[in-house]
This record gives C-alpha cells, sequence and structure tokens, in this order.
C-alpha cells in the first residue's frame, strides 16, 4: 500500500466529514449492487459520478473508514482525486480523534472495476492538503518524515513513488 500521508486530529467524524465538504470533498458511497451498477454504467458513458464507491484501501488490516473524492477537470468516474481515511482509537489528551489517510489521483480505469494512479503520490498530497489549507479549516500543521522515500506498488499493482513526508494537521 501507499504509506500514510495524512495525520489529522479532529472532534469528532461528523466534524471531519464537514471539513473535507467544506474543501469541495464528496463522501464516497458505501458498496452495493446499485452503487456499482451506477458506477459501471457512468464509467462507460464517462459520466461524473460524485459519491462514487472507491477501491477498499488497508491500515491495520481494516478497510478506510471514510473515502473522499473530488472531480478533476474531465468531470468523469474514470480520472478523479481520492483520499482514504481511517478512525483510529487514538484520543488526544483534549478528546480529539485523530485520523490517519492516504491521497492518490486516479487516471483511468483498468480491468474494468478498478482504478490506475498516478504514480506521484506526493503531488496528490500536495493538491490535497492545499485545498484544506485553502478552505480555512486548517488551525495548524507541520510536515515531517513519516517513512524512508520510497518506490512502491499497490495491492492492485500500480507503481507509486514518494519522499515520505507526512502532514501532521489539527482542524
Amino acid at each position: 500500500q501507499e504509506p500514510i500521508s495524512f495525520i489529522i486530529i479532529a472532534g469528532n467524524s461528523n466534524e471531519f466529514i464537514k471539513s473535507f465538504k467544506k474543501s469541495g470533498w464528496y463522501l464516497a458511497d458505501s458498496v452495493s449492487a446499485s452503487s456499482l451498477v451506477k458506477t459501471i454504467k457512468d464509467a462507460i458513458l464517462k459520466r461524473e459520478y460524485l459519491n462514487a464507491p472507491i477501491t477498499p484501501s488497508f491500515w491495520n488490516k481494516q478497510t478506510h473508514t471514510f473515502g473522499f473524492e473530488k472531480p478533476t477537470e474531465t468531470n468523469n468516474i474514470r480520472q478523479r482525486h481520492h483520499a482514504r481515511f481511517w478512525k483510529t482509537s487514538y484520543i488526544t489528551a483534549d478528546g480529539k480523534n485523530i485520523f490517519i489517510g492516504t491521497a492518490s489521483l486516479d487516471s483511468g480505469i483498468k480491468w474494468g472495476v478498478t482504478h490506475k494512479i498516478n504514480p506521484s503520490i506526493d503531488t496528490e498530497r500536495g493538491f490535497l492538503f492545499s485545498g484544506l489549507q485553502d478552505s480555512g479549516i486548517i488551525q495548524s500543521f507541520r510536515k515531517e518524515q513519516f517513512v524512508e522515500p520510497i518506490i512502491g506498488k499497490n495491492f492492485t499493482g500500480d507503481q507509486f513513488f514518494t519522499d515520505g513526508e507526512a502532514y501532521i494537521i489539527i482542524f
């Protein structure tokens, strides 16, 4: 998997979701028969589905808690910005929740059911951070080395590269 590139501290899940919505991101629908049919139809017709379910990603053997997406200029389901976040069990001393996440840009569809990501996940990390910062929801942040720089592959075989840094953000 791609390494964690965000650690976000927020009051609760609702505040976390509202912050992303304020930044122009859409909460992805859960996977269901109807959402999958709509996804396939919109992919074939090259239409946008702003809340399409997204391919699962895993941390600590768990699928992401929240998936967010944002359309690109192509405005269709084949290409879009994605962010996946997990609500951890960690709570700060002042009672806030800690969420961790990744960001990637889907550059196309492969195998007819999943997306191919752009390998420059640091560019997408910067895109997500800039959007959050521009929306005025960040109280404070810092960027730190989280893992060593790496070239790797995610679980669907897409190559990625990163400098290994992560943003630590307080909403």
